[in-house]
């Protein structure tokens, strides 16, 4: 574990950043009076995403000795970083659906039902724990990944 210490140092600080995100967004009325707006705002989120994978590259590069932190090894620590990211997702979605926002299923669906997005059954077969949770796997995996080869692109140092 103490091999790997900064990757699980930096899903952790993920995991707190994205509740952080979850409250605010609560905060904003985006899960709430304000629902009509989630999906543009939250796009806001993946800034943060972003920036704490930049972040977690510059010191994961920082503590590289002598210096090094070729592609391979760059991109070894992104896709760990992914994997436990997307782990803990699960956690994330049930803590903010159970606890933060319990109201926020039935406010869209209510909207995507009365704009006639959807019908009810489809609304509820979208707008639900498990589906979110099966999206936000997929979605954080595959993000993580394409971010990580870009980051690895950008921060690798090879010794001189």
């Amino acid at each position: 574990m103490n091999l790997h210490k900064k990757e699980f140092k930096w899903a952790a600080i993920f995991f707190a950043a994205t509740l952080a995100w979850m409250f605010f967004e609560k905060t904003m009325g985006w899960h709430s009076e304000n629902i009509e707006s989630h999906a543009t705002y939250s796009l806001i989120y993946d800034i943060l995403f972003i920036a704490i994978f930049t972040l977690a590259f510059v010191d994961k590069r920082k503590s590289i000795k002598p210096e090094s932190f070729p592609f391979k090894k760059a991109l070894k620590f992104g896709i760990l970083l992914t994997i436990l990211v997307t782990l803990i997702s699960p956690i994330v979605q049930t803590v903010t659906h159970k606890f933060i926002s319990p109201e926020f299923f039935p406010n869209i669906i209510e909207l995507a039902v009365s704009n006639n997005i959807l019908t009810q059954e489809e609304a509820l077969a979208k707008f639900n724990l498990r589906n979110y949770i099966l999206e936000n796997l997929i979605g954080t995996f595959l993000f993580g990944l394409a971010l990580s080869l870009v980051l690895s692109a950008i921060f690798k140092k090879n010794k001189q």
